[in-house]
């Protein structure tokens, strides 16, 4: 007679070990949620900076193309982006002090601009307004008064700590066109691991696709802003060029900035034009160039290559805006497009290229990674040779 089989039981701690393996998970994941936020003040400034090198890397790698040593094309590159952005600043910022100084009046005049609007409001509306403003009326003013002085020493207090993350980030991003790719070169030389190798190249390539991109991104923007202007002086609005440059800087934060943007254009109109038709003219006009430029030119010179989901985009502007705030959202296209670049060429990563990218239909980088793969694993799967067999 065969011996009877012995049943083993399963062990009762492989739940306790899973269960431990996911808390130890999410206690890591928010320990890297708290050091992102509580290292911001370290980090923003070096997120900025490769940034920035990264948009201004092609016009480096043109210059090197030209004989041109990098860091004296680094220097160029940077003295260049200097003067424009001085220049930018000295034809807009009078305009935006104009503006910053009429800012008590403005919600007075929006009032009076959209009171034949109000008069359709809601009954409840209006009850529900007058509740909150008795039930917050007098601690509301009180803390007024009593924050203004406070908030006023914490501006001048930031003033020079935002002065020296500036400057720190325009030399951080001197340094890193003129020798991070010769460091990254001399990584990629010594080291004599095949995977080191590779990822270094996966890395210098995912750059590559991102400053395009961004260069991609900000010629599109300078197109926007200028047509934007042209908008804006049509319509008789004031200082075009600086709702101009308020659109082509804000469109660089997918969604938001074009919203924000509509929204300012829209609330000048009702303040400087009679009635609101020139307002519902403008904002007509700017949601049909955002649109424009959203859904036809921007994927017609980008491709489906670099294309990113729209609801993951949002949840990473909503994620990286709670984060790191403005600058949060401005990184957030960027960093979901170095995971999609870098997930792209890495086998076995497929998947998550594919959640990143608006359609399921995979890239051709994507194709060529899973034949890869499947090459890969067909050749660990052949028989050897039969042995008698010369």
């Amino acid at each position: 007679m065969p011996p009877e089989p012995i049943l083993i039981d399963k062990d009762p701690r492989s739940g306790d070990l899973r269960h431990v393996r996911t808390l130890l998970t999410i206690l890591a994941v928010l320990a890297v949620l708290a050091a992102l936020h509580a290292g911001r003040g370290f980090l923003i400034p070096i997120a900025l900076s490769l940034f920035f090198a990264s948009l201004l890397a092609p016009a480096v790698r043109r210059l090197r193309i030209w004989r041109v040593p990098r860091p004296l094309g680094a220097g160029l590159v940077m003295l260049l982006m200097l003067a424009s952005v001085v220049g930018v600043v000295e034809m807009t910022v009078e305009p935006g002090r104009q503006w910053l100084e009429r800012a008590p009046t403005v919600l007075r005049e929006i009032e009076r601009k959209i009171r034949p609007l109000q008069r359709m409001a809601t009954r409840l509306d209006e009850v529900a307004a007058h509740a909150e403003r008795v039930a917050e009326g007098t601690q509301s003013g009180q803390r007024t008064q009593t924050t203004a002085p406070a908030r006023k020493s914490m501006l001048l207090f930031r003033t020079p700590a935002m002065l020296v993350t500036v400057v720190g980030s325009f030399f951080l991003t001197f340094f890193l066109l003129a020798w991070g790719p010769t460091l990254v070169a001399k990584i990629a030389g010594g080291a004599n691991h095949p995977h080191t190798e590779r990822a270094v190249q996966v890395l210098d390539s995912a750059q590559h696709e991102i400053a395009q991109y961004l260069g991609t991104v900000a010629i599109i923007n300078v197109g926007l802003g200028l047509a934007t202007a042209g908008i804006t002086a049509a319509f008789g609005l004031p200082t075009p060029m600086l709702w101009g440059v308020l659109a082509g800087t804000l469109n660089f934060i997918p969604y938001a900035g074009s919203a924000v943007t509509l929204v300012v254009v829209t609330i000048v109109a009702l303040l400087t034009q009679d009635g609101i038709g020139p307002a519902i003219g403008v904002a007509l006009s700017y949601l049909a160039l955002a649109t424009i430029e959203g859904q036809l030119v921007q994927p017609l010179a980008i491709g489906r290559r670099l294309a990113l989901n729209p609801l993951l985009v949002f949840m990473a502007l909503w994620f990286w805006g709670w984060l790191w705030g403005v600058a949060g959202m401005l990184l957030a296209t960027p960093l979901l497009l170095a995971a999609k670049a870098v997930t792209c060429q890495v086998p076995g990563f497929e998947r998550i290229a594919r959640i990143l990218s608006p359609t399921p239909t995979p890239s051709r980088v994507q194709v060529a990674a899973e034949r890869l793969r499947r090459k890969q694993a067909a050749a660990r799967d052949a028989p050897g040779p039969k042995e008698g067999t010369a």
